[in-house]
C-alpha cells in the first residue's frame, strides 16, 4: 500500500503526463472493447438456442436462377429421408394486421413469423406459457393458432397469466393464443412479435416456394454429409408430390431448374452479409490499440529517463531490482486501472448507441451488450497493459549498472544510441499504423462520394413510400385489385400530390425480388428474370423514363397480355441495348404457354444497392391473372409511392385517413421517405466509414504526438551537442534543418513500413470499395502527403526549441 500510495503522489506531481497516458490509454481499451463487444455478440456468441451448433440453415441454390425458397414438401420429404438430420423446420417472415376484438384502437402492422409445428421444439427453446403449435394446426382445416411473443404478450394484453386460450385477430382470423415465447427467443430476428402455423397444402402439390429452412444435424453429422445426402433425397420430391401448385410436374421442374441444397451454419447463414465489416472494424481497432499502447511505451521511457537520479541513489543504498521496480509496477496498476474504468463505461455507451441508432441490417442487433465476455475481455487487455506500462520503464533498469548516474552527480542523464533506437522504432510504428487506417478511411471517403453521384435510375425527391397489408380472409384478388384502384384514385386527388404509384418492391429497398423465367421467341433459350408488379402511376411517380413505346393504363383498364421491360431486360431477352425495337414483340412465360406483349421499355433502375449494376427487369401490371395456375397471384401487400409537393408529415396522416375510411382493419406501415431509403441503402459502408475515420483520427493524432514526444526527447537529450555547434559557429537555421531532417527520416521509415503493412491489410478493404481501387494512385498521395504534413508539424517546435539553445547555459548545465 506505501508503494501505491507513493505512485499516487509521484502521479499527482505530473498531471499532464497522468492525463496523457490515461485518456490515451482509454482510447484504445476502449476502441478494442467496444468492438469485442460487437464481434462477439454477432459473430462469435453461441445463439440463444438449444445446442446452437447443430443448427444450420438448408436452402436451395440453382445454376441460372441464384438462391431458391423452399416449398414444405421439402419439409416433409427431408424430415422422411434423411438419417443426418435431427428434425427439419421451415420457417417464413411477413407483416400482420393485428388487433383484439372490442378494442377500439384499431388494427397494428406487426411482425410475424410463419413457422412449422416442428420448429419451436426443433429449436429447443420451451414456451413462457402454454405450448408450441401441433401438426394439426399446420393443415389448411385445421384450427388457427397463435403464439404471441414476450414483448407483444405485455404491450398488448399486459402480460395477463390467463392469457392463453383468449383470442387475436390476425389479418382478419380470429386465431386462438395457445401460447407465448420469452423474450430471448428472437427467432428469426428480434422484429418478430408473433408466430403463426405455416400451412401445408391438402393435396399432393408441393405448396408454394416461400420458405427457408432450418434443421438440426443429428449426433456426429457433419454440414458436407448432410449436404451430400440432401442432394441424394431431393429427386424424390417427385414421389409424394408430384406437381407444383402452378400443376406443372415437379420432376420437369427438378430437370430445368437443377436445384441443389446448401446447408450452411446458422450462426453463419445469419451473419454472411456483416462479418466482414465486423473484422475490418475490429483489426482497425486492434490497430488503435497497438498505438495507444506504443505512445505510452514512449511516454514512460521519457518519464523514467527524468528518474535516473532518483534510481541511482536506491540502487547505491541497496535496493533490488524488484524493489526499484516496484514503483514502475504500482504507477501501471494505477494509470491502467483508471484507463479500464474509463473504457468500460465508454464502450456500454459505444454498445447501447449502436443498439438504439445502428443500421437495421445488423444481425443480432437487439442481443448486443457490455456482457461478462467483453467485461472479461477489457480486463485482460487491462491487465496486459499494466504488465507493458510496468515492464518498458523497469525492464531497462533491470540489469544493476545504476549507480553511473549518481558517480555523474546526476547531470547529463541520458539514454544510449540502443535507448534512442528503441524510441524511434516505437515512433516509426506509430506513423505506419496510422497510414493504414489513414489510407483506409480514404479509400471509404471516395467511395462514399463515388456512390453518391450514382444515379439510381429514378429520383426520389419528394417521394414518400408506404406498405399495405391487405388480409387474404377477405380479399381475394379481384377485390384486391379493387381496393388498390380505390385507395390509388383516391390518394391522387389529394391537393399536394403530384403523381402516385404502386409496386410489389420499392427500389433500394430490403426484401427479394420475385423472378420468372421467360422465353423472348420460339427458338431462343429461357432467362431467368426479376419481376415486379406495378401500376400506371408507378413510373411517373419515382420520374424512371420512358424510352419506348407507352407505359400501363389505369388498373380497371389494363389488359394482362401487356408487359413493359426495362431496357437491359431488352439487351438480355432481345438483344436489343436501345430498347426501340423491342415493343410489340412477344414474350412468353416458360412452360406455360401464357405469351405476353412489350408494350413499353423504361430506363433501368438499380433495385439491390447504389454499387449494383441494374438488373434486367420485367414490370407486369397490377391486375388478376389471366391463367392463375401458370402466373403468380395478385399480391395483397404493396408498396406505395407518392410525390408530393408538401412535406411527408403531411401527406401520409391524408392517406392514412384514406386507408382507414376504406378498412379500418388495414393499417398502413413502413412509412419513409425515398431520400431515406436511398440512405439506408449505404447505412452499413456509412458505420464502417464513420468508425474507420474515427480510428484514422485517433492514430494519427497518437502517431503525431509519439512522433513530437520523440523529438523533444531528441532535442532535450542532444542540447549541450547543438550548444557547443551553435558556439563553434553553426547557425541557427542549420540546427533546425538538421532537426527536422531527423523527424522526416523517421517518417519516411515509418511510411515505407507502413506500406509493407498495407498490403498485408488491404484485402480485408477490397469488398466495400466501389469506383475506386485498393491501389488507386491519388489515395495513396493524399494519405501520404497528409502524414508527411502532420510530421512536420510535430517536427517544428522540437526544430524550433534546437535552433534558440543558449551555448553558454547548454555548457553550464553539463
Amino acid at each position: 500500500m506505501a508503494t501505491l500510495r507513493y505512485a499516487l503522489r509521484s502521479l499527482r506531481r505530473s498531471p499532464a503526463f497522468t492525463l496523457t497516458v490515461i485518456l490515451t490509454l482509454t482510447a484504445g481499451f476502449a476502441s478494442m472493447s467496444a468492438m469485442f463487444a460487437i464481434v462477439y455478440g454477432v459473430l462469435l456468441a453461441p445463439l440463444p438456442y438449444g445446442e446452437p451448433d447443430r443448427l444450420v440453415s438448408i436452402h436451395l441454390q440453382a445454376p441460372q436462377a441464384g438462391e431458391i425458397e423452399m416449398p414444405p414438401a421439402l419439409q416433409v420429404t427431408y424430415d422422411r429421408h434423411a438419417q443426418t438430420l435431427d428434425g427439419v423446420g421451415f420457417h417464413r417472415t411477413g407483416s400482420t394486421n393485428v388487433w383484439v376484438e372490442g378494442d377500439d384502437h384499431g388494427a397494428d402492422s406487426v411482425i410475424a413469423t410463419w413457422v412449422s409445428a416442428s420448429m419451436m421444439p426443433l429449436l429447443r427453446v420451451p414456451p413462457l406459457l402454454g405450448r408450441p403449435f401441433t401438426a394439426e394446426e399446420e393443415l389448411r382445416s385445421g384450427p388457427e393458432a397463435v403464439i404471441l411473443g414476450e414483448a407483444e404478450w405485455r404491450a398488448r394484453f399486459g402480460a395477463a397469466p390467463d392469457v392463453i386460450g383468449k383470442t387475436l385477430m390476425v389479418n382478419s382470423v380470429r386465431r386462438q393464443i395457445v401460447g407465448v415465447m420469452p423474450a430471448r427467443f428472437s427467432f428469426p430476428t428480434a422484429a418478430t412479435r408473433l408466430w403463426l402455423p405455416a400451412k401445408r397444402p391438402d393435396d399432393a402439390s408441393v405448396g408454394d416456394f416461400i420458405y427457408s429452412g432450418v434443421t438440426r444435424l443429428a449426433p456426429g453429422a457433419s454440414v458436407e454429409q448432410a449436404q451430400r445426402e440432401l442432394a441424394a433425397i431431393l429427386p424424390r420430391l417427385p414421389e409424394s408430390f408430384p406437381r407444383l401448385p402452378s400443376g406443372t410436374s415437379t420432376a420437369a421442374w427438378l430437370a430445368d431448374t437443377r436445384p441443389a441444397p446448401v446447408v450452411v451454419p446458422l450462426r453463419e447463414d445469419l451473419t454472411s452479409g456483416i462479418a466482414s465489416t465486423l473484422w475490418l472494424l475490429a483489426a482497425a481497432a486492434g490497430l488503435v490499440l497497438v498505438v495507444a499502447w506504443a505512445n505510452v511505451a514512449n511516454l514512460l521511457l521519457i518519464r523514467a529517463d527524468g528518474r535516473e537520479p532518483e534510481l541511482a541513489v536506491r540502487a547505491a543504498l541497496g535496493a533490488g531490482s524488484l524493489r526499484i521496480a516496484a514503483p514502475f509496477l504500482a504507477e501501471a496498476v494505477l494509470l491502467c486501472a483508471a484507463a479500464g474504468v474509463l473504457a468500460l463505461t465508454m464502450a456500454f455507451g459505444a454498445v447501447e448507441a449502436l443498439v438504439a441508432f445502428g443500421p437495421p441490417g445488423i444481425p443480432r442487433l437487439a442481443e448486443l451488450g457490455l456482457g461478462l465476455p467483453a467485461v472479461g475481455f477489457t480486463v485482460l487487455i487491462t491487465v496486459f497493459g499494466m504488465v507493458v506500462c510496468a515492464a518498458v520503464p523497469a525492464g531497462r533498469w533491470w540489469r544493476k549498472t545504476l549507480p553511473l548516474p549518481l558517480r555523474e552527480g546526476g547531470r547529463g542523464a541520458s539514454a544510449g544510441a540502443s535507448r534512442l533506437r528503441v524510441r524511434a522504432a516505437i515512433a516509426t510504428l506509430q506513423i505506419a499504423v496510422a497510414l493504414v487506417v489513414t489510407i483506409g478511411s480514404a479509400l471509404l471517403l471516395r467511395t462514399a462520394h463515388g456512390l453518391s453521384l450514382v444515379h439510381p435510375g429514378f429520383d426520389g425527391t419528394g417521394v414518400v413510400t408506404l406498405r399495405i397489408q391487405l388480409p387474404f380472409a377477405r380479399y381475394d384478388e379481384t377485390a384486391s385489385v379493387a381496393f388498390y384502384a380505390r385507395l390509388i384514385e383516391r390518394v391522387r386527388e389529394l391537393p399536394s400530390v403530384r403523381s402516385a404509384g404502386l409496386a410489389t418492391k420499392v427500389p433500394l429497398d430490403t426484401g427479394p425480388l420475385h423472378e420468372q423465367t421467360f422465353q423472348p421467341g420460339s427458338d431462343a433459350g429461357t432467362r431467368t428474370l426479376p419481376v415486379t408488379l406495378v401500376d400506371d402511376g408507378y413510373f411517373a411517380a419515382l420520374s424512371i423514363p420512358l424510352l419506348a413505346g407507352h407505359g400501363y393504363r389505369r388498373i380497371e383498364l389494363e389488359r394482362g397480355t401487356d408487359v413493359v421491360i426495362s431496357r437491359r431486360a431488352a439487351a438480355t431477352l432481345f438483344g436489343d441495348p436501345d430498347g426501340a425495337a423491342s415493343v410489340g414483340k412477344p414474350l412468353a412465360l416458360a412452360s406455360s404457354g401464357v405469351t405476353y406483349t412489350v408494350v413499353g421499355v423504361v430506363g433501368d433502375v438499380r433495385h439491390q444497392d447504389l454499387a449494383t449494376a441494374p438488373a434486367p427487369m420485367v414490370y407486369r401490371p397490377l391486375i388478376v391473372p389471366t391463367d392463375p395456375k401458370a402466373e403468380p397471384p395478385t399480391p395483397r401487400n404493396m408498396a406505395l409511392l407518392v410525390r408530393s409537393a408538401a412535406p411527408a408529415e403531411v401527406t401520409v396522416p391524408a392517406i392514412r385517413r384514406i386507408v382507414h375510411e376504406l378498412d379500418r382493419t388495414v393499417p398502413i406501415y413502413k412509412v419513409e421517405t425515398m431520400s431515406h431509403v436511398i440512405a439506408a441503402s449505404t447505412s452499413k459502408l456509412q458505420l464502417l466509414l464513420v468508425l474507420v475515420t474515427a480510428a484514422a483520427a485517433i492514430t494519427l493524432l497518437l502517431g503525431i504526438v509519439g512522433l513530437y514526444g520523440m523529438m523533444a526527447y531528441l532535442v532535450a537529450l542532444r542540447t549541450r551537442e547543438f550548444g557547443v555547434r551553435i558556439a563553434l559557429g553553426a547557425a541557427p537555421e542549420r540546427i533546425a534543418r538538421l532537426v527536422a531532417k531527423r523527424g522526416l527520416s523517421l517518417t519516411g521509415a515509418g511510411i515505407a513500413a507502413g506500406f509493407t503493412l498495407y498490403a498485408v491489410a488491404a484485402p480485408l478493404l477490397r469488398a466495400h470499395l466501389f469506383g475506386v481501387t485498393m491501389l488507386d494512385p491519388a489515395t495513396l498521395l493524399e494519405a501520404t502527403l497528409l502524414l508527411v504534413i502532420a510530421a512536420g508539424l510535430a517536427s517544428v517546435v522540437p526544430a524550433w526549441r534546437a535552433a534558440r539553445v543558449d551555448p553558454a547555459r547548454a555548457l553550464r548545465a553539463e
